[in-house]
């Protein structure tokens, strides 16, 4: 233990202001994770009126900005720092890139990756820049923590990823003075104007004029916006084969299917090109007419007259004028302008997997960039043009839902391993689950026990077969729950690529996530967590049967919770069996640099041999991340992302619309209540993470399921049997039927005043809902119940 007495403080009066130094804890220390250090510090007597506040600045060492994770805890006198004591910014802040982020979860503040404490300010055009935030600085409030005289603060650097960080902790001291109070939100008021009125609207007929040229071109003018579509490919020695501007074009009218073909030079394409009633469908079957293997680049580049407006990053609203991006789950990019705007969306599993949705100035486009074709060999990539009248983006969103079956019902309410009692008997067990309004509930990740290998450690993967224990309890709990509430679903936590096992890495070598280093690759945790790429055909592939075995037959679960169902950690792997589509392509010279094997390709055929085989056992499958691919997204999968970032919702706005409640810690009903709200506010509602309270005499979930999307919008996800809604407006169901109306307030709880007016128009009912930035509302339709 280190001790540091501080300066002398004097005292002008114990109900006066305080004139003081601040009392030094440490004035800078380099520490490699783990590091945990012990200060002892005097605090000076201190009355009622006064505040006592710890200051400490952190970075973690960096050559450049690029990124942050929690790596920092700080305890006074044994207490964990949280959320409420921060006072010198909100606990959530915006990067320069859009994405949203809070400063402390779970006892942990995060850090700032930087080479110095002013990057992150004055690199105010990086996308890590967040200059308004004060982020390299907190100031805690440790009144209640503290007492006059002698305490401990303990500052500890954790160990987050297996390659330790190097954190720099500077300027740490206690002061004594006035109480501060922390920065608040803005509440916004309930508006009181004209309301816009939300009922689901159903497939549209959007009128189009569109054209093709020889060499692909395609023009499509909507609601007076003239938008033209071009593909260029690249050429050996960085050279691009691009569309010629002089060639005229021919009309494909609505209904119809148009080809053309043409050689590009590393490859032929052969287009066609059909105008379906709300959307351009493009299939281009694309050869290598040559001896050797090849690279190709593709780009798909739109414009319009002039620059959009705003646009959309594959969900993202834009932030720049020159952005990309690659992201298999929402592969698109739109462009709105105010009499309309134009979508690009890839379609096929490979295009998806390679995608690069990009904006650049006035062109905006998707791409692939990854294509590697054998000898000979042919792939036929399918991608489509979305006008869209008015320019709005969810408008596109929706009418690409429709036509990929995105709009499927999800059950819940949903709970992650939060509580569940162990011990007791069936009906209190059941009891538990019905009190909290469950109807999925989760159990944990399989450890190790006393005297089994590694003992408190994750069992993970096939691990869960060398820990007996770990099994006796899960089916005594899934057992009991089963017996005495048949209603809720007691599923088991799997993840596939996560693997523990004694000698593991040494058993199924030949299944290793390899990187580009030739390094075997391990979940970012504290000690070793492999990761395995398991196939069909692979050693741990097939040894994953048991795993999946032992949670269906031997614990007997009612389903399975997929953990990163997509992939983990590596979207590309090294050294494996080569998936047929797959290059490195230097971006200078267009040469292919390597093979590389896809993740969410190569493992496709086994994922969907377990989903298929849980489904015919007639188990529940759910998972965590969205589809990467056409072919997972039609298994109609219930998949939510997680939310250390309401950014990451984006992701649902394709998929399944479902965001996992970790974004902060959920101790209390307003906590939950506050995350329903944002991911609401971004397009997707919430499924449960933990529940660490007492249950209320009304629980808002036991209102929020079932729910069959119909339309996503933003603040809303409105359903074919309920709505979800942060967002004040008249809303309704198609058929105009009757609903009951829930308001809950900021606290959690059911707000009894709330501003709800039901209005029948044309024989049909609308509720008029007016609400403050604090409340969303929850509206079921009467008969469902």
């Amino acid at each position: 233990m280190r001790t540091l007495v501080g300066c002398a403080l004097i005292i002008a009066s114990l109900c006066g202001a305080m004139a003081q130094e601040p009392v030094i804890v440490l004035e800078e220390n380099t520490s490699v994770a783990p590091w945990t250090e012990d200060y002892t510090i005097t605090v000076p007597p201190f009355s009622v009126e006064h505040q006592v506040r710890l200051n400490l600045e952190a970075r973690i060492e960096a050559d450049r900005l690029q990124g942050s994770n929690h790596w920092l805890r700080v305890f006074v006198n044994g207490s964990l720092l949280g959320e409420p004591s921060l006072l010198n910014k909100l606990p959530e802040f915006t990067l320069v890139g859009g994405v949203d982020m809070t400063w402390v979860s779970h006892g942990r503040w995060r850090v700032l990756y930087s080479p110095d404490f002013e990057a992150a300010i004055k690199d105010a055009e990086n996308h890590y820049a967040c200059p308004d935030s004060d982020p390299y600085r907190f100031l805690l409030d440790i009144t209640p923590y503290v007492h006059p005289g002698e305490n401990t603060i303990t500052l500890e650097h954790q160990k987050v990823l297996e390659k330790p960080s190097t954190m720099v902790i500077r300027n740490v001291f206690v002061e004594v003075g006035k109480s501060i109070a922390a920065p608040e939100g803005e509440i916004m008021p309930a508006p009181t104007g004209e309301l816009r009125t939300y009922v689901a609207d159903g497939p549209q007929t959007v009128a189009m004029e569109v054209g093709l040229s020889e060499d692909g071109a395609i023009s499509v003018s909507a609601s007076g916006r003239d938008f033209t579509v071009d593909t260029r490919t690249s050429l050996p020695d960085g050279a691009w084969h691009e569309p010629d501007a002089e060639l005229g074009q021919r009309s494909v009218a609505q209904g119809e299917t148009q080809t053309v073909a043409w050689d590009a030079g590393s490859c032929t394409i052969e287009r066609a090109v059909s105008v379906r009633s709300d959307h351009v469908h493009v299939a281009d079957t694309i050869t290598n007419p040559g001896d050797t293997l090849v690279g190709v680049i593709i780009e798909h580049r739109a414009n319009s007259t002039e620059a959009p407006p705003a646009a959309y990053i594959a969900g993202r609203k834009a932030h720049a004028a020159q952005l990309m991006t690659f992201n298999a789950a929402n592969p698109a990019v739109f462009a709105s302008f105010p009499e309309a705007g134009l979508g690009l969306v890839a379609e096929d599993d490979i295009l998806r997997v390679h995608n690069k949705s990009f904006l650049q100035e006035d062109e905006f486009g998707i791409a692939d960039t990854r294509l590697g074709l054998e000898a000979g060999a042919s792939v036929t990539q399918e991608w489509s043009i979305y006008p869209t009248p008015g320019g709005d983006y969810w408008d596109f969103v929706n009418a690409v839902r429709r036509n990929w079956g995105s709009n499927f019902t999800i059950p819940g309410p949903f709970v992650y391993n939060s509580g569940i009692p162990r011990g007791v008997d069936a009906e209190t067990t059941g009891q538990w689950g019905r009190d909290r309004a469950f109807k999925i509930i989760c159990g944990g990740i399989a450890k190790y026990g006393e005297g089994e290998y590694a003992p408190g450690q994750y069992a993970h993967g096939t691990g869960i077969n060398f820990a007996p224990g770990f099994v006796a309890a899960e089916r005594d709990w899934i057992s009991k729950m089963q017996e005495a509430a048949p209603e809720i679903t007691p599923v088991c936590y799997f993840h596939a690529q996560c693997c523990t096992e004694p000698d593991a890495e040494t058993k199924f070598a030949d299944a290793r996530l390899i990187d580009a280093q030739g390094e075997h690759i391990g979940y970012p945790y504290r000690y070793r967590l492999p990761l395995f790429v398991p196939t069909r055909e692979n050693s741990y592939g097939k040894a994953l049967w048991g795993y999946v075995d032992t949670i269906l037959d031997e614990i007997g679960a009612s389903g399975l919770y997929w953990d990163e169902m997509s992939h983990s950690v590596a979207w590309y792997a090294y050294d494996m069996p080569w998936d047929g589509c797959s290059v490195g392509i230097n971006e200078t010279t267009h040469a292919v640099t390597q093979k590389l094997t896809c993740v969410p390709l190569i493992t496709q055929p086994l994922r969907q041999d377990i989903a298929r085989h849980v489904r015919a056992k007639g188990k529940f499958l759910m998972a965590n991340t969205q589809a990467p691919t056409r072919t997972m997204l039609d298994e109609k999968i219930v998949r939510f992302v997680e939310t250390g970032t309401y950014s990451a919702m984006a992701n649902t706005h394709l998929g399944c619309p479902l965001g996992l409640g970790n974004h902060h810690l959920d101790e209390t009903a307003g906590d939950v209540a506050e995350m329903i709200r944002n991911m609401l506010r971004v397009g997707g509602t919430w499924y449960g993470h933990h529940y660490l309270y007492e249950p209320p005499e009304w629980d808002f979930g036991s209102v929020m399921f079932p729910i069959t999307p119909e339309e996503l919008h933003e603040g809303m996800v409105i359903g074919s049997e309920r709505i979800h809604t942060a967002q004040s407006g008249r809303f309704g169901f198609p058929d105009g039927a009757q609903a009951d109306v829930y308001v809950v307030g900021g606290d959690g709880m059911r707000a009894l005043d709330a501003d709800v007016t039901e209005v029948v128009e044309d024989g049909k009912y609308l509720y008029e809902i007016r609400m403050p930035g604090d409340q969303f509302a929850i509206l079921v339709k009467q008969g469902e119940g």
